[in-house]
């Protein structure tokens, strides 16, 4: 992580190259056997904040903007075992997703900090961060989906059609290109846009970590096997209020699973006590297409939810 990140991002905006160049650790923690890899940038005494990406994904699709919330935050991106630079495993399980969630904000220290920490999960990434606060939420302060919850089988989302027909969303393999290059040149986002991504800067920097040179060549990263996991997740969105913890939902508004009757679907499964957002312009993926616009929204709710809950420490 550093300067040797910024290979290729030279036109990109001077916010993202000062991103990419900001101090940051990598660092490992082994959990049920594996070692699992995070991310980590800012003063660990301060409260923590841990990003989980989506299926497929790693913590890099979040390494352009994770160092921009790090005055206020510790920030941590996990790869979970099958994603980015973990180790993969022989069986995946939701159980032990959740173990590794839970283990690594305690190696980085966010469950011994004096506000307990946030989760912020991108699409699956925001299922396993429900889960996560169903199992774990006496121990965290809240958990954001970011254009994770579906609230309908829309007729526009691609996983809809295509778990009634294969009855699965994920990918039986991965394929092997002969070089580096090749396989960097077809990194795509899937599903892919509702609307045109205007950030070849932010692409080429996730596709640059999304590969990794096997027998025969490169592949991406992303286990296939942990596609078993991934699921439509419409009930999700109907457990946000009986959470141990606060609970958010981000959404992007040319999403594939966002129409106009999202946020009162939301509102209406949670009565109104779960703040729902949707970032203008952004497609599924606001952290690529909307990054400052999703920092500024990530981090109003993150501290709101700290500020709130140190006003009600001193209280008591």
């Amino acid at each position: 992580m550093g300067r040797g990140d910024l290979t290729g991002s030279e036109s990109a905006p001077a916010w993202f190259r000062e991103a990419l160049a900001a101090p940051g650790d990598s660092c490992r923690v082994t959990v049920a056997g594996a070692s699992i890899h995070y991310l980590r940038w800012g003063d660990p005494t301060k409260p923590g904040l841990l990003i989980i990406p989506g299926g497929g994904g790693h913590a890099h699709w979040f390494s352009h903007v994770a160092p921009l919330l790090a005055e206020q935050f510790q920030v941590a991106c996990i790869d979970l075992s099958g994603m980015g630079d973990s180790d993969r495993r022989s069986e995946y399980r939701f159980d032990t997703m959740i173990e590794e969630v839970m283990g690594v904000c305690e190696h980085a220290g966010m469950t011994n900090c004096e506000v307990p920490p946030i989760l912020a999960g991108h699409s699956m990434g925001g299922q396993f961060a429900v889960r996560v606060a169903n199992a774990q939420g006496h121990r965290l302060l809240g958990i954001i989906a970011i254009d994770a919850l579906r609230q309908a089988l829309l007729d526009k989302d691609p996983a809809v059609a295509r778990f009634a027909r294969d009855g699965r969303l994920g990918r039986t393999a991965n394929r092997v290109y002969d070089d580096r290059e090749a396989a960097i040149a077809r990194f795509r986002l899937q599903p892919a846009p509702q609307h045109p991504i205007e950030a070849d800067h932010v692409l080429a920097h996730i596709g640059r970590h999304s590969v990794h040179q096997v027998e025969g060549g490169w592949t991406w990263k992303y286990d296939p096997k942990i596609s078993s996991l991934v699921v439509l997740g419409l009930e999700f969105k109907d457990q946000l209020t009986s959470l141990a913890c606060r609970s958010a939902a981000i959404f992007g508004e040319h999403s594939h699973i966002v129409d106009e009757h999202t946020l009162r679907r939301m509102d209406e499964a949670t009565g109104g006590a779960v703040p729902s957002l949707i970032i203008p312009g952004a497609s599924h993926y606001p952290m690529i297409d909307r990054p400052l616009s999703f920092v500024a929204t990530l981090r109003a709710i993150c501290c709101q939810w700290v500020s709130d809950y140190r006003r009600q420490r001193k209280a008591t």
